[in-house]
């Protein structure tokens, strides 16, 4: 069975500096912040290394592969459909490749679109908490996929596509309202239609070009991890080696101001 699985996503201590933030603020802020990322995002090109893992059911690896890309996204909102697009080239293939069913994530580098204006009337969203990671003071909140909204991913099974419905947490920079990570599983068993469990971390990283001042936040590693009753895989995308370009997309979004 080959799943494919598309994206279209700390022990903190209480911080007492910074107060607790305003929720409405957080995530019109937060809307702004991931407004910007969409474009950015599409700017620049990099390498993405896919690891690729297969484990048995005892939890041992079977089989593992690693593919290098050069890796371009881009995004468009057209009409009631915002689309994901990316572009992939291979420029190392891996040594061995698996005859083993292996499981296909992609766009997941765009996780942080759970906050677009788009989605985010598609999710409950918890008081937001400031907590200290890393040494860093961090605006936590928790999210929560409303039953029957529209989903930003689908699971895609036997020329079959499924709504996602993620929950999860996600950590953000206060003064830009960057997404620093989100960690997300299933809201519900699909166990119905052969999957045990699916979870996603992804991580963003500050990525500063010659010439620029301040920086920009993208994609910096997403580890997606899939079980059904026989069969476990681990896909780790890792992005790397940054590039500026110039594209002449553009796009508005609604936010308030």
């Amino acid at each position: 069975m080959k799943l494919l699985l598309l994206f279209l996503a700390i022990l903190p201590a209480a911080g007492a500096d910074l107060p607790a933030p305003n929720n409405s603020e957080l995530l019109r802020r937060t809307a702004k912040s991931v407004a910007t990322f969409w474009d950015e995002l599409q700017a620049v090109n990099c390498l993405e290394t896919v690891d690729q893992q297969k484990f048995n059911p005892n939890g041992k690896p079977m089989f593992r592969q690693q593919t290098d890309f050069d890796y371009i996204a881009i995004l468009q909102l057209t009409g009631n459909d915002l689309i994901v697009d990316e572009s992939r080239t291979m420029v190392r293939a891996p040594k061995n490749e698996s005859k083993l069913p292996m499981l296909i994530t992609n766009g997941f580098s765009t996780f942080e679109l759970i906050f677009h204006p788009f989605y985010q009337g598609a999710y409950e969203f918890s008081t937001a908490e400031t907590v200290q990671v890393e040494g860093k003071e961090l605006w936590r909140i928790q999210f929560r996929h409303v039953h029957g909204a529209r989903s930003p991913s689908v699971l895609r099974l036997r020329q079959r596509e499924y709504p996602v419905e993620w929950q999860g947490t996600a950590w953000i920079e206060p003064a830009s309202g960057a997404v620093v990570r989100v960690r997300a599983g299933l809201m519900e068993s699909m166990e119905d239609m052969g999957l045990k469990s699916l979870t996603a971390d992804v991580r963003y990283a500050r990525v500063d070009f010659k010439g620029e001042q301040g920086g920009h936040w993208l994609p910096a590693t997403a580890a997606i991890e899939v079980e059904t009753p026989h069969q476990r895989w681990r896909n780790t995308h890792t992005f790397s080696n940054y590039k500026q370009f110039s594209v002449d997309v553009k796009s508005e979004v609604g936010l308030s101001k």
